[in-house]
């Protein structure tokens, strides 16, 4: 693996909070920047959990990116000032989330198919020159050149790099990544390009790297979440394993305030991703444990 390119973890909603971020840092390793899963504005007002989320004290130790999802000017604003006052100085911008009822109001993977409304998003990102912003893409929303209209804000505000995932937003995550943009979208954007969709294995990683060897590095999502020892294989055993859930299940008992039944939907949730070729059997008593002693009696014929 290329140790000059960048390898992001990438955003993950419902997955990748700085709970996940901090244990998987600690544990596994070989992540050089962590993007948080979007915040975003809710009648007038940042969702508290997403400041809770990125504040420096719940990510001690790493590179965090905090990343905004916003289709109207007032509410960038809000959380471009939010972040600047939590201590940060890059933000990314979700221009990818793929969610139909989130695209079709015209957020994430949906901006991408409205030029004039990212023009307005970037006059307002123009108000923050000290800004380090890093753009999170789809190829578009229902066409493949539709990350063109990205191209504007480039010349206008100070974007070090575009993170590109080969898809659709109506695509989700079927089908294979679309690679065959790849060297149009090197070609044509002016900025530092990360790659992202499909990367499931040390060796795509590298492979890709070897391809595409003016790349400024890959970005890694779901194939992180199912194997967080995806990028550091020699870290793949039982005991970083139950050492990894075990810092989730503690830090998520602390923090979650609605009792046990939260906690417990919290932990089978992560069990839709993580570890997807764990004994079956105990993954089916893991998704029909009904208390946290049941739960654990489960995990514990996995570990």
């Amino acid at each position: 693996m290329n140790a000059k390119k960048m390898i992001l973890a990438a955003p993950i909603q419902g997955w990748t909070d700085h709970v996940w971020r901090t244990a998987h840092a600690q544990i596994f390793g070989g992540v050089d920047a962590y993007h948080a899963p979007f915040m975003r504005v809710e009648h007038g007002n940042i969702r508290a959990r997403d400041l809770r989320d990125i504040q420096p004290v719940n990510n001690p130790g790493i590179r965090v990116v905090p990343q905004v999802l916003a289709c109207r000017p007032a509410d960038m604003e809000l959380m471009l000032a939010a972040v600047t006052t939590a201590g940060y100085s890059e933000v990314d911008i979700n221009l990818g989330c793929p969610h139909p009822p989130v695209a079709r109001k015209g957020f994430g993977a949906g901006m991408l198919a409205r030029p004039e409304a990212l023009r307005q998003l970037a006059r307002v990102m123009a108000h923050y020159p000290t800004l380090r912003f890093s753009l999170k893409l789809r190829l578009g929303w229902d066409a493949a050149d539709q990350w063109r209209n990205v191209l504007p804000i480039l010349s206008e505000v100070p974007v070090a790099q575009v993170n590109i995932h080969y898809r659709l937003g109506t695509q989700q995550y079927k089908g294979e990544a679309m690679l065959q943009y790849v060297d149009e979208t090197l070609q044509t954007i002016p900025v530092p390009v990360v790659l992202n969709g499909d990367i499931d294995s040390p060796e795509c990683i590298t492979q890709l790297l070897d391809r595409y060897p003016q790349v400024a590095g890959v970005m890694v999502g779901r194939a992180l979440v199912a194997d967080p020892a995806l990028l550091n294989p020699e870290r793949a055993n039982a005991d970083n394993y139950r050492a990894f859930h075990d810092q989730l299940y503690e830090q998520y008992c602390h923090e979650l305030t609605g009792g046990d039944h939260q906690i417990l939907a919290k932990m089978q949730s992560l069990w839709e991703r993580m570890l997807p070729g764990a004994d079956h059997r105990a993954r089916k008593a893991i998704r029909k444990a009904t208390t946290l002693p049941r739960y654990l009696d489960a995990v514990g014929q996995i570990f």
